[in-house]
């Protein structure tokens, strides 16, 4: 299944962050949306640019 929401998230943090680790997961399904929608998403992102 096609993912255009899910791979902007993941393409826009991976640009601005440089990841060593990144997980984005569809949570949508767990919500009362259409099947196949892109509107709830779960993120973990460690990078070393968000260190204080």
């Amino acid at each position: 299944m096609k993912e255009p929401v899910k791979n902007k998230i993941v393409e826009r943090l991976t640009q601005e962050f440089n990841p060593d680790f990144l997980e984005v997961i569809n949570e949508s399904s767990s919500h009362s949306v259409p099947l196949g929608s892109e509107s709830h998403f779960k993120v973990i992102l460690v990078s070393e640019s968000l260190s204080a």
